[in-house]
């Protein structure tokens, strides 16, 4: 029902709608097992799906990032979050930039200059 007038509004209009429903029967015991044994083990994290709009040069963005990570672009903006969540944390201690510049020059290269 995609509208307010396919609510049923009376008495007679709700038993039409309840008798018109049908349900699937209930999965016999060793596919009711086999449906248990596709859910996650007791303790496992739970994922939360979220809608989020952004703007089609942000997504484009977001993708080319995503896939110079080789990760999916959800696993790219859900790390991105947690990144900023990080830096926003309370026990969090700001170092100026040329304190940073400075720990940055102290750095060897990852990898040899070729």
């Amino acid at each position: 029902m995609s509208h307010d007038n396919d609510v049923p509004q009376t008495a007679d209009q709700l038993a039409a709608f309840m008798d018109g429903l049908s349900f699937e029967p209930a999965p016999a015991p060793q596919d009711e097992q086999a449906l248990l044994d596709t859910l996650p083990p007791p303790g496992s994290s739970v994922m939360v799906v979220r809608s989020l709009r952004l703007p089609h040069e942000l997504d484009q963005a977001v993708a080319l990032a995503a896939k110079a990570a080789d990760v999916p672009k959800t696993t790219w903006i859900r790390q991105a979050i947690e990144m900023a969540l990080a830096v926003q944390a309370e026990d969090d201690q700001p170092i100026s930039r040329a304190e940073a510049l400075r720990a940055l020059t102290l750095l060897r290269p990852a990898r040899p200059a070729l």
